[in-house]
């Protein structure tokens, strides 16, 4: 039988480990705030992803591939399709292209489609659809690669050519389409098939048809206009010399009177007055008002008078005059000779100015007068011409009526000549009027389906839904999955983390406590192993809870009896109590553990020992607690400073035995021989005595196991610890899947000797 303990280690080390754990215990890792109920705050995305990707990378892989083949199997069963595409290029509407027009043709959106509708139309797929049947030879086999052979030996080809065919052009009807392209001259038919030679040949088909219907057509309606255009011709010449004959009659009936085609000589010589007269009225109008402001204001404010030069001269002797005068009165007398002599010539000088004044006046009353003269002999002149011109108004009208008749006689016997002659040249040039730009290719692979858009449709199919049932089921797993949670769920420090020999035993999952398969315990020899062989992060986990423990019992209250439970079944209490039992015992201390588990117990097992006495003796009889011997109330496990008091299932009242007050004695006088006691205790939401022993210890252990244990069953049970008055000492962690967590596998790592 093999312990965790220290074994064939070199005994200086075993002193220098203890010393450490003893004067310098490990300060326990702070917590982790939970975020969102699942990860610390120290978490990060890419963390999360990492651990979900180890936890369900089975499920993943799985579902990938189940959805990568089903892609692969639809791309099997599924039959091929083949697309295939041809060009049309339409021409101008008469055939040609005229010089200066360069590539643009004449034909309008509104031609284009106008063909692709006939393309569309029912008749001209029944003709593709005939002409294909006459043409068409039997299909080759097709289908060389991977998938083609697969589906020829999951489904062999049963049809005949013909009947492939057939199949195939029905396929190919029923998914033909014409499309014009924007901004050009180009009608592209699209189709899709069984077969990528009948798609082709469909195509070829209806161009072909399409082609020969159209040259067809445009022959026809040649031959068609130009007969109409000869009989239109004849009509219209006819209806020419006969406008003519009829316009030359009446002009030579009266005498020629007409001075051009459009008018007479009296309609010549009123529009010559009529001219005249819109000439004079301007002038007359602006004489008259000349002369109405002259009747209206002074002389001296008239346009005339301030422009004429030989006023502004009098004007300007006159005011000089003035002056000396003003200046000779200054020093002289009005009957000074000087005086006298300068009004003498001031009074010439206004005569002048006066007598020029009015002869401006009259020239402008003069001019108006003789405007207006001219002006009354010109209407009257008009007046005459007009009643004149008004008289032969019947015969001129009837002139332009038989001018325009012939000139539009004349007008359409020339147009009909232009399209005669534009009709003769466009039918005798052999121009097609609709041509193929671009043939029709048989397709090498099928359009649809795609193998490797059907396979990786499927594989992000098999993902996405991989990833709807890791959210489905993380949002359902209420279990503490990380360090860390319990200090948001309750506040209570985490003494230590145990991790799962997964991490260390090549890949294999489980741990200490683990069970085997048929639902009991691990054997002895599998669940403790000797440090040769034991992981090295398992053992320094168990060692970094003690440091906690140590260091809760240095803060001052004395905590030699620790109560171990957990909220239920299989969460590993147990374990632990017997691993920190072991390391307690390596770092000299003497250690006792109780099985206080009246219903189940098997903390004997995990030790190999007998429990054919044990604690439900102990409290059942009525002996003195002092007459026992020390061998008695404990049994050695083996290993230095370690020993037991196992259990045994009673066939008593269990309630009895917990409630009794040798109980108490019982620990007390224990406590008194060992160092530190470790109960183990059933779980406490299972059964009540986890809560009845609680209050006989110092302080209680809960254990929590990663991926087991619930939030609410966590919760519940640290409830009914708070409603007890039971000191917690904190929590344990046990079954963490360390390779999650760098950090502290690092360490685990650096202190494994056999990785130097």
């Amino acid at each position: 039988m093999q312990y965790l303990s220290s074994g064939p280690e070199d005994e200086s080390n075993h002193r220098l480990v203890r010393a450490e754990n003893l004067l310098f215990p490990e300060t326990p890792r702070q917590p982790y705030p939970a975020v969102d109920g699942v990860a610390g705050a120290g978490e990060t995305s890419s963390f999360q992803v990492g651990r979900l990707l180890r936890k369900y990378w089975l499920l993943l892989l799985s579902l990938m591939l189940l959805g990568a083949a089903g892609g692969f199997v639809s791309v099997i069963l599924s039959s091929p399709m083949y697309k295939s595409q041809l060009m049309l290029e339409v021409q101008s509407s008469n055939g040609l292209l005229r010089p200066g027009e360069g590539g643009n043709a004449e034909t309008s959106d509104i031609d284009i489609q106008t063909q692709v509708q006939i393309l569309h139309s029912a008749h001209f797929l029944k003709l593709g659809y005939d002409r294909m049947q006459q043409d068409s030879a039997p299909l080759a086999p097709m289908g060389r690669d991977i998938f083609s052979r697969l589906r020829q030996r999951i489904h062999p080809a049963t049809q005949n050519p013909m009947e492939a065919t057939k199949t195939g052009l029905m396929v190919a009807m029923a998914s033909f389409d014409a499309r014009p392209i924007n901004r050009t001259r180009l009608i592209q038919l699209t189709t899709q098939s069984t077969s990528p030679d009948v798609a082709a040949q469909f195509l070829d088909a209806m161009a072909k048809e399409f082609i020969e219907a159209s040259t067809h057509s445009r022959s026809t309606n040649a031959r068609a206009t130009g007969d109409w255009l000869a009989v239109q011709i004849e009509d219209a010449k006819s209806r020419v010399d006969g406008a003519e004959e009829r316009l030359r009659d009446f002009s030579q009936a009266h005498n020629n009177v007409f001075a051009g085609q459009d008018a007479t000589l009296d309609d010549t010589k009123l529009a010559q007055l009529k001219g005249e007269l819109a000439k004079i009225q301007p002038v007359r109008i602006s004489r008259q008002n000349r002369y109405e402001l002259t009747q209206k204001y002074p002389p001296e404010q008239l346009a005339e008078v301030l422009d004429d030069g030989v006023l502004r001269n009098y004007q300007q002797q006159i005011e000089g005059l003035k002056r000396e005068k003003a200046m000779l009165l200054t020093t002289l007398t009005e009957k000074h000779e000087k005086v006298r002599k300068v009004d003498a010539q001031l009074e010439v000088l206004q005569r002048s100015y006066a007598a020029e004044i009015s002869s401006v006046l009259m020239r402008i009353k003069h001019d108006y007068e003789a405007s207006l003269k001219e002006e009354k002999a010109l209407s009257a002149a008009y007046a005459g011409q007009s009643q004149r011109v008004g008289s032969e108004a019947g015969t001129a009208q009837q002139f332009a009526a038989l001018k325009r008749d012939a000139d539009t006689q004349r007008q359409t016997y020339q147009s009909l000549l232009m399209q005669q002659n534009q009709t003769n040249l466009s039918s005798s040039v052999p121009i097609i009027p609709i041509s193929i730009a671009e043939p029709a290719v048989p397709a090498d692979t099928p359009y649809k389906p795609q193998p490797i858009l059907n396979i990786s449709f499927g594989t992000l199919l098999g993902l996405a839904l991989s990833a709807g049932l890791i959210f489905l089921r993380e949002r359902m797993d209420r279990s503490i999955k990380v360090p860390g949670m319990t200090h948001r769920l309750f506040n209570a420090p985490e003494l230590g983390v145990i991790p799962n020999l997964g991490n260390g035993n090549g890949g294999k999952r489980g741990w200490l406590g683990a069970k085997n398969g048929n639902g009991t315990h691990e054997d002895p020899n599998t669940a403790l192993v000797a440090p040769a062989s034991a992981p090295t992060f398992v053992t320094e986990s168990f060692r970094s809870t003690l440091a906690s423990i140590i260091r809760n019992q240095a803060s001052g209250r004395a905590q030699k009896i620790i109560l171990v439970t957990s909220p239920g079944p299989s969460e590993g209490k147990t374990t632990v109590v017997q691993n920190l039992g072991i390391v307690l015992a390596e770092s000299g201390r003497k250690v006792l553990l109780v099985d206080a588990d009246f219903r189940r117990p098997h903390l004997h097992r995990k030790f190999g020992l007998a429990n054919e006495w044990g604690l439900i003796d102990l409290l059942s009889e009525d002996l003195p607690l002092s007459e026992y011997p020390l061998e008695r109330l404990a049994v050695p496990t083996g290993l230095p400073g370690l020993a037991i008091l196992p259990n045994r299932v009673t066939q008593n009242n269990v309630a009895k035995a917990l409630y009794s007050p040798r109980f108490r004695a019982v620990l007390q006088n224990l406590s008194r021989q060992y160092d530190m006691i470790l109960v183990d205790a059933p779980p406490i939401l299972s059964v009540a005595d986890a809560r009845i022993i609680a209050p006989l210890t110092d302080s209680l252990i809960l254990v929590l196991r990663c991926g087991v244990t619930d939030r609410e069953s966590a919760m519940e049970a640290y409830q009914r610890i708070q409603a007890d008055g039971v000191s917690l000492l904190g929590t344990v962690l046990t079954d963490y899947n360390l390779s999650a967590d760098r950090r502290r596998q690092y360490y685990y790592d650096y202190g494994d000797a056999s990785r130097a």
